[in-house]
């Protein structure tokens, strides 16, 4: 496939990445904040973690279910913003340019060497 058909298959799918990256985003944030809320002391005023990223980029690599299923393809950890991202938006304007380049071969990444199989409990 040449670039100009990568780009396209790229934009075909960008919508459903995007849609699909906004759901995770928002899981996510509230997961966090259930942590926080069963955390904090009741009446403490709000908390520190207010002025943290919403997401580190620890916790976006768990996105690469998405890329897996939408681009097949892992997301790799060298485009994720160090310190993560302090909202939705601001993850997808910066990933989904990045996804792109790396879908259609123009930004090359590290390939993750496969992780070993687990052994089954």
């Amino acid at each position: 496939m040449g670039m100009d058909e990568l780009k396209s298959a790229f934009a075909a799918k960008a919508q459903v990445l995007i849609a699909k990256l906004e759901t995770w985003f928002e899981d996510e944030v509230a997961a966090i904040d259930g942590e926080i809320a069963a955390e904090a002391p009741s009446g403490s005023g709000g908390s520190i973690m207010g002025m943290r990223p919403a997401i580190d980029s620890k916790r976006v690599l768990d996105a690469t279910v998405i890329t897996k299923e939408v681009l097949n393809m892992e997301l790799p950890p060298e485009i994720i913003k160090p310190g993560g991202y302090g909202s939705c938006d601001e993850m997808i304007a910066d990933l989904v340019p990045k996804l792109e380049q790396v879908f259609i071969g123009a930004l090359k990444v590290k390939k993750p060497k496969p992780a070993k199989e687990l052994e089954p409990v």
